[in-house]
């Protein structure tokens, strides 16, 4: 591809030639590709109708002045110079005011297995800033800018039953799901640019006022670039892949923030599942103008905003890092479809984004040590998941537009996390980590389901645990996958009393008993609900008064069971999931359950803002 940034007009003019290799033994007659500006073409697109409203940063002068984004094929041609038909088609929701997907009619098909060319001339508007995407002042973030082909799914593919197109529109609440191949791409922009993009710079060519800097990018799904006068380019080596950190001259404080969070995750990936295998990785900090393009993901390029007046205490830097670089692994690599399957995406770098965050800076994700407040990665998302209005409203299973009523990201991120941290507490971290080894294995650059990674967990769990889960673990994955039910046990109460020696007639009416002292032997009686729906596996820690526990194991399968003893010592207390394996279980507090509460964790935060709040008090006392 060969384009043109033409910054007065904020618009690009493209030629490009796309080779597609049909990956099926089916006949191809027709080619479907993403429009992604045209969901800011109106007002009405699905994109914008989804979205509820015109993004609040679009100012009323340019809806007035008609100052949309758009884009338009000019003209599309096979190899042998036919002028190809193209119509918008709406696959989603049949809406005509949607042109965010347009397929090209073929005259000659793609024949099985057999390659196939597009020449394809294409311009577009650069829409104002809005969501990812877009210019400005000065600064550009080009994300799904161009002509995107959709994936061809062969049957048996995820959902595939026959070989099939998957091109959806673009809806406001979904990210994106693309192809493998190779990018080559020559931008022409102004010399005073300095220029970031997907994989790694070929050359770089001065032509009068503009520079001509091209890329190659390989077995990537998409391909993203930026431009900006004012970025500083920052360049380091690490284990052969050279880091570059594009930021913005008031941010450079921030550089071994990043640049340290970097290494970490890559570092991480390389013990945990393999070493990053792209030559390059660009990270883009951009401008406080342009925080819409922030925290993002692409093959080889993030994107993660900083502020100089965050304190160490704050992770807000070193946890966008790794998040969108952890991307890279189940976004880019696996290639799910995160408009189909988003928490296959983001519930898994959710889950590892705590991982690395908790393992490399263990003071916190958000600490205060002042005040002995620590706030861990894993808590984080866990509270995410929570603070859902109604985490009942869609299964994790569901497609991203399919959350018409909020908690999107809450059950995507939060629940996707959480449901990933239960299995490792149930399976153990060294099972988990065969786990994802083996579905990262299998599956890299090859667009995995869900049941694929079902099927990876039953295939491995038994290897590692015999029949200790069943035949399988089909009933956990399935309830907290495809369902909504919640996780919810108690420990509800705990019974003791001092057995009394036997009294009245035992052996013959000639030998009665009346020694009314007690025994030296308590009967006590643990009592578990199970107030959810969701079944999990469960342990009980008991405590005796003497010190001495006990680690009971239920199926979790029954509404309620009990534990008896009848020992020299009683049982004073009852602690559900004493190790935390269970993070879906939404209610903590009634886990745990003592004859004598112990109050002193409460007063240590009382005391601690006791003495800040007296600390500050004498501070001010020295301005009087």
């Amino acid at each position: 591809m060969v384009l043109y940034l033409d910054t007065a007009a904020k618009q690009i003019r493209a030629e490009q030639i796309l080779t597609f290799t049909n990956p099926s033994a089916d006949t191809i007659w027709t080619m479907p590709f993403h429009m992604y500006y045209n969901a800011f073409k109106n007002n009405k697109s699905t994109f914008m109708t989804g979205a509820g409203r015109i993004p609040r940063n679009k100012p009323i002068d340019d809806v007035l002045a008609c100052d949309w984004g758009w884009i338009e094929l000019n003209s599309v041609r096979d190899a042998k110079g036919n002028e190809l038909d193209v119509v918008y088609i709406q696959p989603d929701d049949d809406n005509t005011n949607d042109h965010s997907v347009a397929q090209v009619q073929l005259k000659t098909p793609v024949l099985p297995y057999q390659k196939y060319v597009l020449q394809m001339k294409w311009q577009s508007k650069i829409p104002k800033l809005m969501i990812r995407t877009g210019y400005s002042k000065n600064f550009y973030f080009m994300a799904q800018w161009y002509p995107k082909l959709g994936v061809y799914e062969p049957a048996g593919t995820r959902f595939a039953t026959k070989g099939q197109w998957n091109c959806h529109q673009y809806h406001s609440a979904t990210e994106y799901y693309g192809e493998f191949g190779v990018y080559k791409i020559t931008m022409h922009v102004p010399k005073t640019y300095q220029v970031g993009a997907s994989g790694f710079l070929l050359n770089r060519v001065n032509e009068g006022d503009m520079v001509a800097h091209t890329y190659l990018a390989e077995d990537v799904i998409d391909f993203t670039w930026t431009a900006c006068p004012d970025f500083i380019e920052l360049v380091e080596t690490w284990h052969n892949i050279e880091l570059k950190l594009l930021i913005m001259p008031e941010h450079v404080c921030n550089k071994e923030r990043f640049l340290q969070a970097t290494k970490n995750t890559l570092q991480f990936y390389e013990n945990y599942l393999e070493p990053y295998p792209y030559p390059s990785l660009t990270i883009v900090s951009p401008p406080y103008y342009g925080l819409m393009a922030g925290a993002m993901e692409y093959p080889t390029l993030i994107t993660a905003p900083t502020l100089c007046a965050l304190p160490k205490g704050i992770k807000t830097t070193e946890t966008l890092t790794i998040h969108e670089l952890t991307h890279q692994y189940f976004m880019q690599m696996l290639a799910t479809n995160e408009q189909e399957e988003p928490w296959m995406d983001e519930g898994f770098t959710a889950f590892f984004e705590a991982k690395i965050l908790d393992r490399y800076y263990p003071e916190g994700t958000i600490s205060w040590p002042y005040m002995g407040l620590r706030i861990g990665s894993e808590e984080l998302r866990r509270g995410r998941f929570l603070n859902a209005d109604n985490i009942k409203v869609n299964p994790m299973s569901d497609f991203g537009w399919h959350f018409k009523h909020g908690s999107y990201s809450e059950i995507v991120y939060g629940k996707g996390a959480v449901f990933l941290r239960t299995l490792e507490g149930l399976v153990g971290e060294k099972t988990m980590q065969k786990i994802m080894q083996t579905y990262f294995k299998r599956w890299k650059f090859k667009h995995p389901g869900r049941q694929n990674f079902i099927d990876v967990v039953n295939e491995i769990v038994p290897k590692e645990h015999g029949n200790g889960f069943g035949k399988d673990v089909n009933r956990l994955l399935e309830q907290a996958i495809l369902g909504t039910e919640t996780c919810d046990y108690a420990v509800h109460a705990i019974e003791t009393h001092q057995v009394p020696n036997k009294l009245g007639f035992f052996e013959s009416t000639n030998n009665c008993k009346s020694d009314t002292t007690k025994s030296e032997i308590y009967h006590s009686k643990v009592i578990v609900f199970r107030l959810g729906e969701l079944v999990v596996p469960q342990e009980v820690l008991i405590t005796f008064d003497n010190g001495q526990t006990k680690l009971e194991k239920w199926d979790g399968k029954a509404r309620s069971t009990e534990f008896v003893y009848n020992e020299p010592q009683r049982v004073i207390s009852a602690h559900l999931d004493p190790m935390q394996k269970i993070s879906l279980d939404t209610n903590l507090i009634n886990n745990s359950y003592a004859v004598h509460p112990n109050k002193v964790g409460i007063w240590r935060y009382v005391s601690a803002f006791v003495m800040w709040l007296q600390t500050c008090m004498l501070a001010l006392s020295t301005l009087v």
